[in-house]
């Protein structure tokens, strides 16, 4: 019994080496082959330079910006938008509405007889940049320190116009339109105007004693208006009237010149307004 073990161990240990021989082992020395270099993904038939196929079915999902809504974009189209700018619309429009300005008036190049006075001026707008106005004002002249200083000076009268009122009608263009920041988010809306116009100059030659009635008038001027409101606007303005006059008798008569700056409110009827897109 002992025995046929010990043979049986003796026969196991023999044959070992023996099929030990038989097992191919790593040879390190030798370079690797190319299969075996290649990752294991591409060797088991993957090709990493391809995306996922979920990637791929999102991209062929997603739609294409050069042809969305069935268009296809070139070149062209981008050079052409590029050209074609945005512009907002304008928010304040006057055409088609009326305007109700009462004014205050300061004249500001008669260091003798300084003029103070108010007026009212009544307008339509054609345009939205163009307005038919009629301007009536009334002044009253008050005598300064230098009359006296004159006088002594040049011992004679001051040819000096007096004028006492004045109508006129003018046409008033808004060229310029802009936005202005107030106080942090606040819009205020503005414009630039010119107005020109002809009318009548109501002096101190028009009454009695000479009673020579109104004067032919014309004006220029311009200013700026602000508009906070859709029915409000604030207005900063400097008109120059220009008319002849022969203030005495013995002097021949010369264009009187009058510079005035105005301060004004202006009310718009109706009291708003609908913007409407051109067609």
């Amino acid at each position: 019994m002992h025995k046929g073990l010990i043979i049986g161990w003796l026969i196991l240990a023999l044959g070992a080496p023996a099929g030990a021989q038989e097992i191919q082992g790593l040879d390190l020395s030798a370079p690797a082959k190319a299969e075996e270099r290649k990752p294991k993904a591409e060797a088991a038939g993957l090709d990493l330079r391809q995306p996922p196929a979920r990637e791929q079915a999102k991209e062929k999902s997603a739609p294409d910006a050069s042809t969305a809504g069935g268009a296809i974009f070139g070149e062209r189209d981008v050079a052409l938008g590029d050209r074609v700018k945005a512009v907002q619309r304008k928010g304040f429009l006057k055409r088609g509405r009326f305007e109700v300005a009462p004014m205050l008036a300061l004249s500001v190049n008669d260091a003798f007889y300084q003029k103070v006075g108010g007026g009212l001026r009544l307008a339509y707008s054609l345009q939205d940049s163009f307005a038919i106005a009629v301007r009536g004002a009334y002044y009253t002249p008050f005598r300064t320190d230098n009359v006296r200083t004159g006088k002594l000076a040049f011992q004679s009268q001051l040819l000096t116009s007096q004028i006492y009122s004045q109508a006129m009608m003018d046409g008033v263009w808004s060229p310029v339109y802009g936005k202005a920041a107030f106080l942090g988010d606040a819009i205020v809306h503005f414009d630039l105007f010119l107005s020109a116009g002809f009318g009548a100059v109501w002096s101190a030659t028009s009454d009695a004693p000479r009673g020579e009635g109104p004067h032919p008038a014309a004006e220029v001027g311009g200013g700026l208006r602000f508009y906070p409101r859709e029915w409000m606007a604030f207005e900063l303005g400097l008109a120059a009237t220009f008319y002849p006059d022969q203030p005495i008798v013995s002097v021949p008569a010369t264009v009187q010149k009058v510079f005035v700056a105005n301060v004004g409110v202006s009310f718009f009827f109706p009291t708003s307004f609908e913007y409407v897109y051109p067609q």
